[in-house]
């Protein structure tokens, strides 16, 4: 009976299927962990405590090559666009200015102002601040204590009319009226210094109701202003209102240069709601009027409310709160120099993230670098064990792939002698 010999399958046959089998599935892992990660679209900038700390690093790293572009030492670049900004009474880029401090001075210069924040009492903003006012010349020390100085520590400076000796009732009687006017004063210094979001650009209802009646009227309407208007005083929330009237105020900026943010506005607000249709209502309805009513108004009120499909709305109206959140976190005309170059929905969440990262930051970059302000906003991908594992399973094929590359590699050059086996024994003879 005669036996056939059984053939060893080849080294190369099996590392020619390990390759091509990791070869093929390492693509298709890939494509789905980037797809898990960012989705198919592209990534929303959301304000998570990691985005917003990749998002500072970034805006440091612009400050710093600010500083560098000048012929001068970073420290006299730096103490110039102080003293500039204080010139031009612009205190949100000043304070700016100086919460970037740590990022525009380099060397020793910067190693002694991080060590000096280190050990700073309380930390945070203010011990920043008072830290980098020390590496300022003493000419614009000046000018910023004056500019920043208080009006109650001149009444506190003078002792109250119930200590002296000779104080009369009248004058003991006055002096809580003082207190609150000293008091009174210090807010306004400070809405000064740190402008808070104003609520009333969108107008009131009684105006709404006239710009409606002399729409239906074919009298000249800035269209997406009035319709803006509507919206934020009958559809919107508080919080949305105030992000509509930053919108407002963004979309009646008057400059030479195009603003991206205007176009984007008024193409979302056609997209949303059917103007054709609230001019035809107004039109049917206010057709005779020639003033403001109580009717009118209700007239304005019902058809708003009932035209516009507020599922549709709401995206815009996140929207808004996204452009309220910038305000607070900077100042409304702050706020309105970083919406301006907004150019869509991405850029939006983008400026969102820049403000809530950078505050008066955002501000001082905004002017010096504004062009690109929103490229330093970064998305930060949160690792899950789904991430986790499919990361694990790339690495093991880019190493398979590796192992099986080297090792074939290494058996082309170390071919084995052939061995002879003895025909009686079945023992191998090596030649001598």
């Amino acid at each position: 009976m005669k036996h056939r010999r059984k053939r060893r399958i080849p080294f190369a046959a099996y590392a020619a299927l390990i390759f091509n089998g990791a070869l093929c599935a390492t693509p298709f892992m890939a494509a789905h962990l980037i797809s898990q990660a960012y989705g198919d679209k592209r990534p929303a900038f959301q304000t998570t405590p990691e985005a917003i700390t990749a998002t500072r690093q970034a805006m440091d790293d612009r400050f710093e090559a600010i500083s560098l572009t000048e012929d001068a030492a970073p420290r006299d670049v730096w103490s110039d666009l102080v003293r500039t900004a204080l010139e031009e009474r612009e205190m949100a880029r000043v304070r700016g200015l100086l919460l970037s401090a740590s990022a525009m001075l380099d060397g020793k210069d910067g190693e002694a102002l991080r060590a000096r924040i280190a050990v700073a009492d309380g930390g945070g903003d203010d011990a920043m601040l008072q830290a980098a006012l020390a590496y300022l010349p003493y000419d614009v020390q000046d000018a910023y204590e004056r500019q920043t100085k208080s009006i109650v520590s001149m009444f506190s400076a003078s002792a109250p009319a119930s200590a002296l000796p000779s104080a009369s009732p009248a004058l003991a009687r006055i002096e809580p009226e003082l207190e609150a006017s000293s008091a009174m004063a210090t807010v306004l210094i400070e809405d000064e210094i740190e402008p808070r979001v104003a609520t009333n650009r969108l107008g009131d209802l009684r105006q709404h109701t006239l710009a409606a009646v002399g729409w239906a009227n074919d009298d000249n309407t800035d269209i997406p202003a009035f319709v803006l208007s509507g919206i934020g005083l009958i559809l919107a929330d508080p919080e949305a209102r105030e992000g509509a009237s930053v919108a407002m105020s963004t979309l009646r900026t008057r400059t030479q240069a195009p603003v991206p943010f205007k176009l984007y506005l008024t193409k979302r607000i056609e997209e949303i709601v059917p103007v054709a249709e609230v001019k035809r209502l107004l039109s049917a309805e206010l057709g005779n009027e020639l003033r403001y009513t109580s009717d009118a108004q209700a007239v304005v009120e019902r058809v708003f409310r009932t035209a516009i499909d507020l599922q549709k709305l709401e995206p815009l109206l996140a929207e808004f709160r996204i452009l309220r959140e910038i305000s607070h976190d900077t100042s409304v005309e702050s706020a309105i120099a970083i919406v301006s170059r907004v150019q869509d929905g991405v850029d939006l969440r983008a400026a969102g993230l820049v403000a809530a990262a950078g505050g008066d930051r955002a501000v001082a970059l905004e002017h010096l670098d504004g062009d690109n302000l929103l490229e330093t906003a970064r998305t930060a991908i949160p690792m899950t064990n789904a991430l986790k594992l499919q990361l694990a399973g790339i690495a093991a094929c880019l190493a398979l792939l590796a192992f099986v590359a080297l090792t074939t590699f290494w058996k082309s050059f170390t071919r084995s002698r052939p061995v002879r086996k003895s025909a009686v024994y079945l023992m191998e003879e090596h030649p001598a």
